[in-house]
């Protein structure tokens, strides 16, 4: 699980990131924490999907943690956001970012680390409960991909190719309709043209055809743009208003 901690504060960094990596010793979790001092580092940083979780500071010098929430929710809906600060003031901007929690500091070690425990143990069960994978013979092994790293499907006459969010590429021994019988099941797919299957999440744009992040283009149907495009606004609506599981984790 990869997490970043954005506080201005080094004493708080110290102490909030000595309880994250306690939560992942005590439970066995392979944790990556990354600290940033401030939101514009942080950004700097920041692409879309890169964190399960981001705890962030609302009251920093520069850009405040709302702030550079709204700039990150411009492109991922996904990424967990738990706010660390000393009032209650900007709830209500919190909930306008979709933010997952709300912390209130200054907290003793053991109110904090409870909170901090709280959190990070729901977002695991979530994690370990809901995910939904599809698992896939290559080469001789089973492999089990996350539905949610997977970009696209495409077939040609000699293989399927599976490409995940990594730009990893996988050959499973499935045909492309036995693959579009598992994955349709689920909302965020969604069949743009014979022999292609994409994942919306990773859309950056849809007309005559479709792109995806990582520069990926193909044909949309023409007979079927119409449809195909409502199909996707009506997703990106439901999935703004927590109507569709995204792996397990509701935006």
């Amino acid at each position: 699980m990869n997490i970043a901690l954005v506080e201005d504060q080094a004493a708080e960094q110290e102490r909030i990131g000595r309880i994250i990596k306690e939560y992942a010793s005590e439970n066995h979790m392979n944790i990556e924490l990354n600290i940033f001092n401030n939101s514009e580092s942080f950004l700097k940083d920041y692409r879309s999907l890169k964190y399960t979780v981001i705890f962030m500071d609302i009251y920093m010098d520069g850009m405040t943690g709302i702030e550079a929430a709204g700039q990150i929710r411009t492109v991922d809906n996904d990424t967990l956001i738990i706010f660390l600060t000393t009032s209650e003031d900007h709830a209500l901007s919190a909930f306008d970012v979709h933010a997952y929690h709300y912390i209130i500091k200054p907290a003793s070690d053991e109110k904090l680390r409870a909170s901090l425990f709280k959190v990070l143990g729901e977002i695991s069960d979530i994690q370990s409960v809901n995910v939904k994978k599809l698992v896939i013979a290559s080469d001789g092994t089973d492999i089990s991909i996350p539905y949610h790293s997977i970009k696209y499907v495409s077939s040609n006459r000699n293989y399927v190719q599976i490409v995940s969010k990594e730009e990893s590429e996988y050959h499973p021994r499935m045909t492309f309709s036995e693959i579009c019988g598992i994955l349709c099941k689920d909302k965020r797919f969604l069949r743009i043209n014979r022999g292609i299957l994409i994942n919306m999440d990773y859309i950056t744009n849809f007309s005559d055809t479709c792109e995806l992040e990582g520069g990926h283009i193909f044909p949309v149907n023409v007979r079927e743009r119409k449809n195909l495009n409502q199909i996707r606004k009506n997703y990106i609506f439901s999935k703004l208003h927590g109507k569709y599981d995204n792996g397990g984790i509701k935006p």
